[in-house]
């Protein structure tokens, strides 16, 4: 697995589904202790059945993906010490799950938007987290991109954010970086981030604590760069709480959010997707109800008079 995670961070320069990974595979001894030679399709199903509960079959197949990758990654890479039957055994232990129903998309009004931000800024008195609140509403940008962005791609002349792709599906560029219009108040709210500090230095900081020396000797010092997106989870469940948003609401609501926005806007389709480093399938496939009601209403100021 700590294989398979170096290969990925330096295919793509930059972290990727290592938290995910180490979460839910390395931290599970029994399983990440297992010889690789002695892997049956049993052994995964029952790490598979150890798995939260609350994780989603969708958050469960990507894990999945990558630990399917890293398997058959590790078996080419010692066939010839291990048993002929091993791909087979990857295959059965990490089909996917079914889906029987599309994820719910959570939806926050403006001004529950803004409540979020407000809370995200006091549960955390750094400002760090509220940063990152502040530009996921902003945007809809996914963690992995604004944990990428770096001090050029602040853009303040200009109102916008150079936003780093995603590099989800096939045929992404690496370095690709996209122009993202930003209101005006945002940047201001953004700029004391930037002041002083060198252009190649992540945009987004973070407080964490160093061992210095012994148990029980932490330093709290400041990190540049974001932690794994799972770490942000007891910030975020204070926020949804003194937000006084549903209780379920979950950060990605935020995307969801801003894409509808930008639909009920009358913004061309091709634009929304741009914009949210996305496709027009995928917005036609998860948000056609939206687009339905974008185009009746643009259909509507061309209908002519005849009174």
């Amino acid at each position: 697995m700590e294989t398979y995670v170096d290969m990925r961070k330096a295919r793509a320069d930059r972290s990727g589904s290592e938290g995910s990974l180490k979460l839910h595979v390395m931290n599970d001894q029994e399983f990440a202790g297992l010889k690789l030679g002695r892997l049956e399709a049993q052994n995964i199903l029952d790490w598979r059945d150890r798995l939260p509960a609350a994780l989603e079959p969708s958050s469960k197949n990507r894990i999945l993906n990558d630990l399917r990758a890293a398997l058959n990654a590790a078996a080419g890479k010692y066939r010839r010490q291990l048993p002929a039957h091993i791909l087979a055994e990857i295959k059965i232990g990490t089909k996917a799950e079914s889906i029987t129903s599309s994820p719910r998309r959570q939806l926050l009004t403006d001004e529950q938007v803004r409540a979020v931000v407000d809370a995200a800024f006091e549960v955390d008195p750094t400002g760090d987290f509220g940063h990152l609140v502040l530009l996921a509403a902003a945007t809809g940008a996914r963690f992995s991109q604004l944990a990428n962005l770096i001090i050029i791609d602040f853009q303040f002349e200009n109102s916008r954010l150079m936003m780093p792709s995603s590099r989800k599906g096939k045929n992404r560029q690496p370095g690709t970086r996209d122009a993202v219009p930003v209101g005006i108040d945002v940047m201001r709210r953004m700029l004391p981030v930037t002041e002083g500090r060198d252009e190649d230095k992540p945009l987004l900081l973070r407080w964490g604590h160093w061992n210095t020396g012994g148990p029980g000797n932490w330093t709290r010092v400041k990190f540049h760069e974001q932690s794994p997106a799972y770490e942000i989870d007891e910030l975020w469940a204070k926020t949804v709480a003194l937000a006084g948003v549903p209780a379920d609401t979950v950060m990605y609501a935020l995307r969801h959010s801003s894409i509808v926005r930008g639909l009920k806007k009358n913004l061309p389709v091709r634009l929304v997707a741009a914009l949210h480093d996305t496709s027009v399938e995928m917005i036609e496939k998860h948000y056609s109800a939206y687009i339905i009601d974008m185009t009746e209403e643009m259909a509507r100021q061309t209908l002519m008079s005849f009174e």
